[in-house]
This record gives structure tokens, sequence and C-alpha cells, in this order.
């Protein structure tokens, strides 16, 4: 529309000037030295207009003539820069697919005309970094990424570290973590690889005092964390208990995290067998009937069973306790054994034990049952039942007749001999 009323306008303007110029076409002279030039106002107005365009013309020309050399660069680059992209995108569906070789091919010829030529280049260091016998080369990939204009050191450090991690050198990577930590004590990247390095290194120590930032920057997800931090405290167990120092095993108990306290079973078994070689025994037995009596579990009730000092009496009488509840469990019945054979009460540790093999033939059982008849000389089904417990810890299968029988049948068979 407006275009439309522009070219009426036009129509109009021009009509009015050409009927005018024609009642009056004016008169125009230019003189130069000896030359004089007259002729009517409306052709020296078309010469000069004509003249402007061209003038204009020649100088649109030479600029764009200036121009060209710098354009025709821009735009090579660009066409470059266009080109390392796509080989850029097909390096990175080499190495997803495994093709280290040619994926290190391609970010290379990529590197020379990208923007980003450090990605290139940490890249090809990726792929070559899976060619296990041309780890030079990864390297001096890798010292052409330092190198490039836009390198981001931070990256290019952490890539070394995994390099090293993942080629077990884990006491070159710790001095450049653990300076970068010191510049960067947030940074979720180093802490994952610092605390990978500790765990390499066994260095369980300054491992458990970077746990609770591990887990404040969130630089680990909650399944990979609770394994380090069960690896760690576990670790650390050991290492306090083999000093002997109970007040430092004490400590270590408070500072492990309460899920590890309230539901790693493994862990509260392995502090109270501690807490009994330092000779705190009602220690022990106070944490294993509280977690007991807290959450039921079968490992919990065995390992209160491998409790060997202490009240035994009173440690009966609590397990006797449970049979309410988990009176079917063999688990239960094994520890209930075990304890009443530490009372010198044979006629109920036999008792227990048979029923225990009745329910679940198991190793433990055996042996419990096969020391407690070899104790009151019964020879020939101590024999038996070593043997039995034997077969199962090897993985063979019970035998039929003979000297083995299924768990029910052993338990019935002791039960007549016992009468």
């Amino acid at each position: 529309m407006r275009l439309l009323i522009g070219i009426i306008i036009t129509l109009f303007v021009a009509v009015w000037m050409a009927l005018t110029l024609r009642q009056d076409p004016g008169y125009a002279m230019v003189s130069i030295g000896e030359w004089t030039i007259e002729t009517s106002l409306a052709f020296f107005v078309i010469v000069l207009g004509v003249a402007f365009c061209g003038f204009y013309a020649l100088v649109r020309l030479a600029i764009r003539l200036w121009k060209t050399p710098g354009q025709t660069l821009h735009a090579n680059q660009r066409r470059l820069q266009k080109k390392a992209q796509r080989l850029f995108n097909l390096g990175g569906r080499q190495l997803a697919a495994g093709q280290w070789a040619a994926a290190e091919k391609t970010f290379l010829k990529s590197a020379e005309y990208s923007e980003n030529p450090a990605l290139h280049y940490l890249n090809a260091a990726r792929a070559t970094h899976h060619l296990s016998d041309l780890k030079w080369r990864r390297d001096l990939n890798l010292r052409k990424a330092e190198d490039s204009p836009d390198a981001d050191p931070m990256t290019v450090q952490l890539t070394r570290v995994e390099f090293l991690l993942d080629d077990r050198q884990a006491a070159l990577a710790r001095p450049l973590l653990e300076s970068l930590h010191t510049l960067h004590p947030r940074h979720p990247g180093v802490l994952l690889y610092l605390a990978r390095t500790y765990q390499q290194l066994q260095a369980w120590d300054p491992l458990q005092k970077l746990l609770p930032e591990v887990q404040k920057q969130k630089a680990l997800g909650p399944e990979p964390l609770a394994e380090l931090q069960q690896q760690t405290y576990r670790a650390l167990l050991e290492i306090v208990a083999a000093s002997g120092s109970l007040d430092k095993l004490r400590a270590l108990w408070k500072q492990a995290p309460t899920v590890m306290r309230e539901e790693d079973e493994a862990f509260v078994i392995a502090y109270a067998t501690a807490l009994c070689d330092l000779n705190a025994f009602d220690d022990a037995e106070t944490l294993l009937r509280e977690a007991i009596n807290r959450r039921w579990s079968p490992k919990l009730a065995v390992g209160y069973g491998m409790l060997e000092r202490g009240n035994a009496a009173a440690q009966l009488a609590t397990a006797e306790g449970w049979l309410t509840q988990h009176g079917d469990d063999p688990y239960l019945l094994l520890t209930l054994g075990r304890l009443a054979k530490r009372c010198q009460q044979p006629a109920k540790a036999r008792n227990y034990l048979e029923r225990s093999i009745q329910l679940m033939p198991s190793p433990d059982a055996y042996q419990e049952l096969g020391e407690l008849l070899e104790s009151v000389h019964e020879l020939t089904h101590a024999g038996q039942c070593f043997h039995a417990g034997l077969r199962l810890l090897v993985g063979k299968p019970q035998e039929q007749q003979g000297t083995m029988l299924p768990g029910a049948e052993a338990g019935q068979q002791l039960q007549a001999t016992a009468t």
C-alpha cells in the first residue's frame, strides 16, 4: 500500500515538473575560462543528476573493490569454520562409537580452522587415551590443547588428571589436584577427582575430611557417595581397631554417617567386633541388641551370637526373647545354639542347632553341632555333621544315603540318637 502511494505521488510530482518546465524551461549558463555553456535549466538539472549518479556509482565500486579481499578472506574463514564444525560433529560420533583412531584423525583435521581448537585437541587426546600403546600421542594432543589461545586451564588439568587416574598413577595426580583444590575448594570436578585419587592411594584420613564437601557440592551421586563412605569408614575402622585405642574407635563411630550406624549391618558388626577386641564387651552387646530391637536382621542376629565374651547367660536370655516373633528364623536358632554352648547347656544348644539345620542346612550350623556332639563323645554323628558342612561349604549337594542326610532327616536321626 505504501509503495502504491509512493508511486502515485512520484507520478504527480513528475507530471507537475514536466508541465512547469514546458511552460518555462528556464536558462542556465556555465562559464569556465574561455568556454561558455548555455542550455535550458531542465537539461542542466538532468545532466547534473546523471553526473551525480555516475560519480556515486564509481565511489561505491571503488569501496567494493577495496573491501573485496577482506570479504573474500572472511567468507573463506566462515566456510572453513563450518567445515570444522561438521568434522567436530563427525569426530564426536566416531568417539561415541569407539572408533578411536578415526576420531583422533578427524578432531586433529578440524582443529586448525576451528574457533575453539582446544576443544578439538582435548577430544583428540580422549580418543588417543583409549589406544593404550599411544600414550605419548595423547600427551602431545593434550599439550596442544593447553597451548591453544582458547584453552581453559581448569578443563585441561582435569582432563590430565582423569588420564593419570585411569593409568593408575594417582600419586602423580595428587599434587595437581590438591593445588587445584586450594584455588577452587568447591569445584565439583576437582572434588570428584581428588576423592578418586585418595581412594586409589588408600589415603583414608584426607578422604574422610573431604567427603562432607563432596556431599555438599553433589560431586557424586547418592549411590556412589554411599559406597565411597562405606569403603572409607570400614577401612578407617580397621586401622583404628588395629591401633588399640578405644577412644579413637568411639570417636570414629560418632563421626560415621548416621545411615551407616543405623543401616549398614556389616559396619555395625565390624564395630562391635572391634569393641570386643578392645575388651568393651558390654558396649558391643548393647550396640547389637539395640540395633536388632530397632530393626530385625538375620545378619545382626548371627553377629550377636558371635560375641565370644561377656555375660553369656544374659545374652542367651535376650536372644530367646526374640523367639516369639522370629522362632522360625534359622539364623536366630544358630545364634541361640552358639549362646547355649557358651552357657554349658548342651541339650538346649543341640535342640536349637538341629532346628536350624531342619529349616536351612548351613556349614556354620553343622560345624557348631559337630563340635557339640564331639564334646559329648558322639564321634560318629559329629563326623557326619562335619562332612555335611564341608560339602555345603564347597557347593556340593547333600547325599541322600549313607552318612549324609537332608537337614530334616539328619535332625530326626540326631534326636533319635540322643534318646
